[in-house]
């Protein structure tokens, strides 16, 4: 038997049956670090019987990652194992930053093609676009690279160089760049801009290190172009820390109220925490968007900004994951991240939904909700209700609950989902097309959004274009998802011709969610009161 084996046994029983100097063990904890001793013994029997006498060599690294999965899923559906070679992509996610070129790409017909340079970085410094095709690494062919080889090739150290022939539409011949690497922020703010004379717009995609500092710099510079009131997006949200959905919280309680709230079977994690600012951003009306996506540190500001009256909340019930995780690192390189508590919005609203029915059903309760008002009072009528700090009617009962429900008014067809997910980015591709053809036509974003229609004839040179690619193409469904389909062109036109908030100003535009809540803003101003 492997030695790491052993040694994690011994580190495991020393951990759970570990406790502070002094500290007298009560009858239950001594029975349960019995029973725990006695599980041990009969799992190291097992390991040590099956090592010795299964048929096959055993693959302890694989049967081990098993029984950890095993172990803490069954505890619940967020705790877990990171192996030591998933730990870094999955940290790099909130650090905020790693270090290489900084691009968004794509592996294209076998080409590396960019989807964007990341706003600052050495790529945008240098003048790369979206569209561009890498076709040498170094005076390599970087034709059929794997991602995962493009990230191995492309990031280095910072101060180091990197040189690339790049293909760019429209040019007779490929050009060489030489990029020196440099520090890469990973943002979390995707999207800030004005929607109208006085709608700021400002997209979170995750809550890192960075987002208070980019949520900060965001409003700043839309209440410099004017805003009095903020449509706040947290749609697809996943999370990421807690001390940073506070921080934004506090940017706009004006009160030393209670932003969030953890219980937990320790001490140390009953804590509480409020805001401290009092306010540092004028009281103008908010709306937040939320969707079965938003979880864990976005729950806490949209339900925070909801109980303290501090927004109009809209779209759908939230994903509900309110449970704190501590992250331990193991010798290994490995990590551990445990369930230690409860998340509470101020009104005590626990965020978590009910997983008592194992991890696969928790899941699958998520993609089985209903959006027909019928059903979702008769299930509101069955959940437990608090109150706002103003008396408003919340409820609880898992996820945050929309004041002003509204579900994504999307219904495509099976074919045209395929073709949106296929990993070749086929509408991406089209839309290079088209780019190339506008380049210069419009001065700005609002002129693109007057002027710019894909119409029939445009909807048959599609047809023709994806035959082109020995694809087929289905014309009916084609025309029954048009207005989609437009849109997703559109916005990528848009991008390649300007950025990435140009992308987002198009795509909203056919958001049924963000239209409908743009008209709401006289109910989040009334909540203000301005």
């Amino acid at each position: 038997m492997k030695k790491g084996t052993l040694l994690l046994l011994a580190l495991v029983l020393a951990a759970l049956l570990y406790r502070p100097a002094g500290a007298e063990a009560s009858p239950q904890t001594r029975r349960q670090s019995g029973d725990l001793y006695r599980k041990l013994n009969s799992l190291q029997e097992i390991i040590g019987l099956v090592n010795e006498n299964y048929v096959d060599p055993v693959d302890w690294d694989e049967v081990m990652q098993g029984a950890f999965d095993g172990l803490l899923e069954s505890l619940d559906p967020h705790s877990s194992y990171i192996p030591k070679e998933q730990f870094e992509a999955i940290n790099e996610q909130f650090v905020g930053k790693f270090q290489g070129i900084g691009i968004e790409f794509d592996v294209l017909d076998d080409w590396i093609t960019i989807i964007a340079p990341v706003a600052g970085s050495p790529s945008e410094q240098v003048g790369l676009r979206p569209g561009d095709r890498i076709v040498a690494i170094n005076g390599e062919s970087a034709y059929k690279f794997s991602s995962s080889k493009v990230m191995q090739t492309l990031r280095g150290p910072k101060g180091s160089s990197v040189d690339l022939t790049l293909r760019r539409p429209g040019l007779e011949k490929d050009f060489d760049v030489t990029i020196i690497r440099d520090d890469i922020p990973i943002y979390s703010v995707l999207a800030a801009f004005m929607l109208d004379a006085r709608t700021g717009y400002v997209l979170i995609s995750r809550f890192s290190g960075t987002t208070a500092e980019e949520v900060e710099e965001a409003l700043d510079k839309l209440e410099a172009q004017g805003m009095t009131q903020l449509l706040l997006d947290l749609r697809n949200n996943g999370g990421g820390y807690l001390e940073k959905a506070v921080e934004i919280l506090d940017k706009f309680i004006a009160v030393k109220d209670t932003l969030v709230f953890t219980r937990g079977r320790q001490p140390s994690m009953n804590q509480v925490h409020l805001a401290q600012r009092a306010g540092t951003h004028p009281n103008y009306p908010i709306i937040v968007l939320i969707n079965r996506g938003s979880a864990s540190a976005s729950e806490i500001v949209a339900g925070g900004l909801q109980d303290l009256d501090r927004a109009l909340v809209v779209g759908e019930t939230s994903f509900g994951k309110g449970l704190v995780q501590r992250q331990w690192r193991l010798s290994d390189g490995s990590a551990l991240r445990v369930t230690v508590g409860r998340y509470y919005t101020p009104s005590g609203r626990l965020i978590q939904r009910p997983y008592k029915n194992g991890t696969q059903q928790y899941y699958q309760d998520l993609f089985s909700r209903s959006t027909n008002p019928a059903i979702r009072d008769s299930l509101l009528a069955t959940l437990p209700r608090y109150q706002t700090r103003a008396g408003r009617v919340v409820y609880g009962g898992g996820g945050i609950f929309p004041d002003v429900p509204i579900g994504m008014d999307v219904e495509l067809s099976p074919l045209t989902i395929s073709m949106i997910n296929r990993t070749d980015r086929l509408f991406f591709r089209y839309a290079e097309v088209l780019a190339a053809e506008h380049q210069g036509r419009y001065r700005d974003v609002e002129m693109f959004l007057e002027k710019f229609r894909l119409g029939a004839a445009e909807r048959e040179r599609l047809s023709a274009w994806i035959e082109a690619q020995d694809e087929q193409v289905d014309r009916k469904t084609l025309a029954k998802d048009w207005a989609f389909i437009e849109n997703q062109i559109a916005r990528q036109v848009a991008g390649l011709l300007w950025d990435r908030q140009a992308l987002y100003r198009v795509w909203l535009e056919k958001d049924n969610q963000a239209q409908k809540a743009l008209t709401l803003f006289g109910e989040a101003r009334a909540l203000a009161g301005v």
